[in-house]
């Protein structure tokens, strides 16, 4: 009989290694990891371990896992989906249907299925994810935590990849997620750091819902207007629901209820928190509520015990309001705007900002090269939605000069 075959330890090491260094899931961006063991090496492996041991030896998990990874950054789309389905079935085999080590198959699969544009699989994948935690946990424990955040990040990173109608229902797949999440952190003791976080990222959930209704419109039609640019926007069809705006003021307000219930001396981030709400109340349209909620943040600070003028420093200047997700997805790719500093891409842009955020006379401040008149033109229609907070000076909403710093894209159309 011959020798079992032997895999060195150096390429098994090598594969662990790019298993547990490989993002547990994919970007939509991109497929490549920072390093990942080359495919003929998994299946070395593979073929070393059944060998020596069986076909559903609880070791093939992992290296299936492994291969599919591989396989997904050469694009082999069907041939990483069936490595997570043959991992997913030994896990199954070795430790119970409701195993939750499924979930880097289950996340990996859904990813898979999207780029296969097998939508309805991805979701089916996902659904699975959540069920497999239910069951372990139950209904509403905290626990379910992390999983639910997992979910809703899916949805939103594949939003901007299924166009209009498909990306609507990624964000009403999203909202029902964030409501779930919402129920546990209301009827569970959850951190309130963890709260902060997680409702400040809901409140984004519903901006992102409104932007596209106002961009897409909204077949239902809503009283409060949306509104972005210098103008409120009267048309039925870019307007938002009355609902989204409610549900975005409410989680805004819970980030700060969640702040006060730290019992901690952080009376910054509680006046940050309660501006962040003006911002809300501002990009909506309601102009009057924004400015006494701007006031109530810079009254916290101005009765602070400290010896530099805090409300001068967070307030003495316009800023963009950014309701993005970005921050939350782990994008990296943007910049803080505040940290930017003006290099060949980018560009600083003078403006007004007035007491209620609206911006006009745009001037670029030293491009680089001549800045042509569709450019220009360009700059406007870009700017055209952006909306920033106002100046306070003595509790009052002022307006004010400006220079912010810009992606040089956003000369482009």
């Amino acid at each position: 009989m011959s020798e079992p075959i032997k895999v060195s330890s150096k390429i098994l090491v090598y594969i662990l290694f790019s298993i547990s260094s490989f993002s547990s899931l994919c970007t939509a961006d991109s497929l490549q990891p920072t390093e990942v063991a080359p495919v003929s090496s998994y299946i070395d492996a593979i073929e070393a371990v059944e060998a020596q041991h069986s076909t559903y030896s609880e070791e093939l998990a992992d290296l299936y896992l492994g291969l599919g990874r591989s396989l997904l950054t050469q694009q082999d789309f069907l041939s990483a989906k069936r490595a997570f389905e043959r991992g997913m079935q030994i896990e199954r085999i070795n430790n119970g249907l409701h195993s939750i080590n499924q979930r880097p198959f289950l996340l990996s699969l859904a990813d898979t299925e999207s780029y296969l544009g097998n939508w309805k699989q991805s979701r089916n994948a996902l659904d699975n994810l959540y069920s497999i935690n239910w069951h372990t946990y139950g209904e509403n424990d905290p626990r379910l935590l992390p999983v639910l955040d997992e979910i809703l990040d899916w949805f939103l990173q594949t939003y901007k990849r299924r166009g209009a109608s498909g990306g609507y229902e990624n964000l009403i797949v999203a909202e029902r997620v964030g409501q779930t999440i919402d129920t546990i952190m209301t009827n569970s003791d959850t951190d309130p750091s963890v709260k902060s976080s997680k409702y400040k990222k809901l409140a984004s959930l519903h901006y992102v819902i409104a932007n596209h209704i106002r961009e897409y419109g909204n077949k239902n039609g809503s009283e409060v207007t949306f509104t972005t640019g210098q103008s409120s926007l009267k048309s039925r069809n870019l307007t938002s629901s009355h609902l989204h705006f409610q549900r975005g003021k409410r989680a805004l307000e819970k980030v700060v209820e969640s702040l006060v219930e730290e019992e901690t001396d952080n009376l910054t981030e509680q006046a940050l928190a309660i501006a962040q709400l003006g911002d809300w109340y501002l990009v909506f349209g309601q102009k009057f509520a924004a400015q006494r909620t701007y006031k109530l943040a810079s009254d916290i600070l101005i009765n602070l015990d400290s010896g530099e003028n805090s409300s001068a420093v967070l307030f003495d200047k316009p800023a963009l309001i950014k309701f993005d997700l970005e921050g939350y997805l782990g994008d990296s790719s943007e910049k803080s705007i505040a940290s930017q500093e003006i290099d060949e891409d980018t560009i600083e842009v003078g403006m007004t900002v007035s007491r209620v955020g609206a911006i006009s006379d745009f001037e670029v401040i030293n491009p680089p090269q001549e800045i042509t008149k569709k450019q220009l033109a360009n700059l406007r229609g870009n700017l055209r939605n952006a909306r920033f907070r106002p100046k306070i000076l003595n509790g009052e909403t002022v307006e004010a000069s400006h220079r912010e710093i810009f992606q040089v894209t956003i000369l482009e159309r």
